[in-house]
Parts: structure tokens; C-alpha cells; sequence
């Protein structure tokens, strides 16, 4: 076996497999600095946090450190979310993320390993806030 088919059996041997809860606070100060990183000026998030403020989360969830050894770089995919309930400054948010999906393809530049996966977010008080589908792409 490969290299390469023995990193895609072990990412696949993951599909469904809960990866480790991450919880973080949501602080003034990062919203403010996220704001400004992606350039929306927008007042609501100096109380609220903006669509993709979560997404940090979600790779500190999915504990995908075997698809290190597939290629040298990371791709993003596309990412798809689901809001439940507005994540505000003071929210102590956990993200549990899972890989639904593993798969590689032939590219332009060699071959590519894509892990689709989900990650759901609550708040402190146990309530859903997000949902996040997600690619990520090896090369």
C-alpha cells in the first residue's frame, strides 16, 4: 500500500468519529479585530460575531493531523452555515466537529484529498448556535 492510500484509509477511518470538543470565549476584542481583518465596518458586530467568526473552531475540532502526511498544503473547499441562535460577546462557544467524507481526485497539480466535514457550536447554556459543513482540500 502507498503512502498516500494508507494517509486516505486512515482520514477515512474517521468518517463519523467525533473529534475533540474545543470551547472558546467570544471577546470584544477579537470580534473587533476579525471585523477589521475581513474589512466590514458593520456595528453589529461590536455585540454580535460576524458569519465566519466560527470557523477557527472548526479545525481545532476535527483532529486531522494523519492528512499532515498527504501532500505539503492545505485548500479551502467552500464552507456552509447554519445559524440557530446569534453567538454574542460573553458566549463561551464549544465546537464538536466530525468528518462525513473522504475522497481524492486526480488535479492539475497532483492528486488532491478532500475531507468534507460538519461541526455543530453551542453556547454556555447548551443551545445550538451553528452548524458548519465544510471541504477542506490536501495537496
Amino acid at each position: 500500500m502507498t503512502t498516500t492510500a494508507w494517509v486516505i484509509d486512515k482520514v477515512k477511518s474517521r468518517i463519523g468519529v467525533d473529534g475533540p470538543e474545543v470551547t472558546a470565549p467570544v471577546e470584544a476584542g477579537h470580534l473587533r479585530r476579525f471585523a477589521e481583518a475581513i474589512g466590514d465596518p458593520n456595528p453589529r458586530w461590536t455585540k454580535e460575531a460576524p458569519p465566519t467568526f466560527l470557523v477557527a473552531l472548526a479545525a481545532a475540532s476535527l483532529h486531522l493531523n494523519d492528512a499532515e502526511e498527504f501532500g505539503h498544503s492545505w485548500l479551502n473547499g467552500g464552507n456552509r452555515f447554519e445559524y440557530f441562535e446569534p453567538v454574542l460577546i460573553g458566549d463561551q462557544v464549544t465546537a464538536k466537529g466530525r468528518v462525513v467524507d473522504v475522497y481524492d481526485k486526480a488535479g492539475s497539480s497532483g492528486n488532491l484529498l478532500f475531507i468534507v466535514f460538519e461541526t455543530d457550536y453551542v453556547n454556555q447554556r447548551g443551545e445550538r448556535v451553528a452548524r458548519l459543513r465544510g471541504t477542506m482540500i490536501r495537496r
